[in-house]
């Protein structure tokens, strides 16, 4: 089956006699015990059986189900949020004196655990860029356990070149953990390209309304039953009701990526050509870090535009406090277009010149292309930038 019948169909739920067309909310704690379900629990089959919903619930099966096909993973976890599936994965594979290598581009969040794991855990990070693979094979130690990138970086789009790594990262034993968090399934599979693991906020596309806050984590079974085990010991695990949400989104992830890939493309190269746009960032735009193996290798841009405004961050405030259609908030990969710059928002923590070091510069602006008529985004952000 192709994309979007496996996200429709695949992971469906019946209850004996009843088959509902969709799967059900299981809002319920706990689960009838049986002999049978003794039986598996004792010998270690727990995520075969219901017994607790912190440790598994039919609904949450439903979309890991469904999460597994369309990433190409054999399976998959959620969590409450995409800093619980981070946090989770991270620290089932690494233990103190263990080394990690990173992006020098990594979304603040991820940075900020990580900057945790080496100031309270003895856990070593080095960071470097996400499209040098030389510059990562270098960085690599004898202690190395994880390379941990992003498919695209945040806010940069920066691309992680993760053949570059793959065949130096598995003599070694050293797994390679993506976040593909900006591309999405729709538009990339790390784990075709030889990712160990991949992590998504599904807060962002995989939600794609806005109204929910859930990670994911996909990958062979070895992997996610033990990451699993650190879920349950974390109590990182998701409601039904979000479960639900997200299962129900999926069912849709593909009209919208493709939407999404269309009015950020669009955009990107109206911006381009505008005289008050320093610089803009996009996958598939003459000019991007490696346009070549985004156009090989990637379905889609997906939906960030990243652009640099004329008139620095002052700039950058009163333009977005004049668009209309576009909302000026945090997060991603809804429905609705968002807008935010990095410096007060996802990089807050960082001095400007450290910033300024990571290439965020003063002005750059972090555009969330939504779905709504291309037409009138461009009106909304060609009347805004008319007015700075």
């Amino acid at each position: 089956m192709k994309f979007s019948t496996l996200a429709i169909h695949k992971g469906e739920i019946n209850i004996g006699k009843i088959k509902p067309v969709i799967t059900p909310i299981f809002q319920t704690t706990g689960f009838h015990l049986t002999n049978e379900v003794y039986e598996k629990f004792l010998k270690g089959k727990e995520r075969e059986v219901w017994i607790y919903t912190r440790h598994n619930n039919p609904t949450r099966k439903a979309a890991e189900e469904k999460l597994a096909a369309i990433e190409k993973g054999e399976d998959a976890l959620l969590f409450s949020s995409g800093m619980g599936a981070i946090s989770s994965t991270l620290l089932t594979f690494l233990s103190p004196s263990d080394h990690i290598v990173s992006s020098k581009h990594i979304y603040g969040g991820s940075y900020n655990f990580l900057m945790e794991l080496k100031n309270h855990f003895s856990i070593d990070v080095t960071f470097v860029n996400p499209d040098d693979p030389e510059g990562i094979i270098d960085a690599t130690r004898p202690n190395t356990k994880i390379y941990f990138f992003e498919s695209l970086s945040n806010p940069l789009l920066r691309p992680f070149i993760i053949e570059g790594a793959k065949k130096f990262a598995e003599k070694r034993g050293i797994k390679i953990i993506v976040d593909n968090t900006f591309l999405s399934p729709y538009n990339f599979n790390p784990l075709k390209k030889g990712a160990d693991i991949v992590i998504h906020s599904a807060t962002k596309y995989i939600g794609g309304h806005s109204d929910l806050l859930a990670g994911a984590v996909i990958g062979n079974k070895e992997n996610i039953e033990k990451i699993w085990k650190r879920l349950i010991l974390f109590g990182a695990s998701p409601d039904p009701i979000q479960c639900f949400l997200i299962e129900r989104s999926i069912k849709t992830l593909a009209v919208r990526m493709e939407r999404h890939n269309k009015n950020a493309l669009e955009i990107a190269n109206f911006l381009n050509l505008h005289p008050k746009v320093e610089k803009v960032i996009y996958p598939f735009l003459k000019g991007y870090y490696n346009s070549d193996y985004a156009k090989k290798n990637y379905k889609g841009g997906g939906g960030v535009v990243t652009f640099k405004i004329k008139g620095g961050n002052e700039a950058g405030m009163g333009f977005m406090r004049e668009l209309k259609i576009v909302k000026e908030a945090p997060s991603l990969g809804g429905v609705e277009s968002l807008v935010s710059m990095p410096f007060n928002t996802s990089h807050y923590s960082l001095s400007q010149e450290e910033r300024e070091r990571l290439g965020i510069e003063e002005g750059t602006i972090r555009l969330s292309v939504g779905i709504e008529d291309v037409n009138d985004l461009i009106e909304d952000l060609e009347l805004a930038l008319s007015l700075v």
